[in-house]
């Protein structure tokens, strides 16, 4: 017949073996709890993404024209500091006429760069913070042919069109960070030297017209989103 004294022994066994398994995984108990955790989100409005010169210098002197910037938000929604944080271009698809998505095989996957940072990768990411990211840009069509890298042409492509630029670290010669309009999806990884990668997909439409106006061209020019 069990007793009180034998239900108070074996409580005191299991605390005593509780407490030893916790002693023993501590470590990874604490690092458990305790751990940065990576998402993205985008605003297609300021300052997310807005209307702002693009200027490049070399030699001869330096070149502006007119640009919208897209870029979007990597945060740290974990309790722990984000280490050596990175976002990828996984691949980039493009919807066809039957409205299905086909992966655009001459898109070259690699790294994008850090907003007002220029790098791969971004030592830190505090709780509760986010940095953003480079996505793509648009500039205005009659000028891109200013800048190197920055134009391309396609059949029945219009050269008053607008064409959107990924801000991949590098810019291939075969410029395949070009694209034309029309409605892509872009996978994107991010991750950190102490965070598990987190994948995304955002879809973009890219219309072909320019406007001016900041709002119209953020609602009717380019539209994005996470899916």
């Amino acid at each position: 017949m069990t007793t009180i004294t034998d239900w108070i022994v074996a409580a005191g066994t299991l605390i005593m073996a509780l407490v030893a398994i916790v002693a023993i995984f501590q470590d990874k108990i604490r690092a458990w709890l305790t751990r940065p955790k990576l998402d993205i989100s985008i605003r297609v409005a300021p300052p997310d993404c807005h209307k702002t010169p693009l200027v490049r210098r070399d030699s001869e002197g330096s070149q502006s024209v007119e640009c919208y910037y897209f870029r979007f938000r990597v945060s740290n929604i974990g309790n722990q500091k984000a280490e050596q944080v990175e976002a990828f271009a996984a691949e980039l698809l493009k919807q066809q006429a039957d409205g299905t998505f086909k992966r655009v095989d001459s898109f070259l996957p690699m790294n994008l760069v850090w907003s007002h940072y220029g790098e791969v990768f971004i030592p830190a990411i505090s709780p509760g913070m986010y940095r953003h990211c480079d996505l793509a840009h648009v500039l205005y069509p009659e000028k891109r042919k200013q800048l190197e890298a920055e134009d391309n042409s396609w059949p029945n492509v219009p050269p008053d069109k607008t064409i959107l630029s990924f801000d991949t670290i590098v810019r291939p010669y075969t410029l395949t960070s070009l694209v034309p309009p029309g409605t892509y999806r872009l996978v994107v990884l991010t991750a950190a030297a102490n965070a598990k990668p987190v994948k995304r997909t955002l879809e973009i439409r890219l219309t072909g017209d320019w406007y001016d106006d900041e709002s119209a061209m953020l609602s009717e020019g380019v539209g994005i989103r996470m899916l």
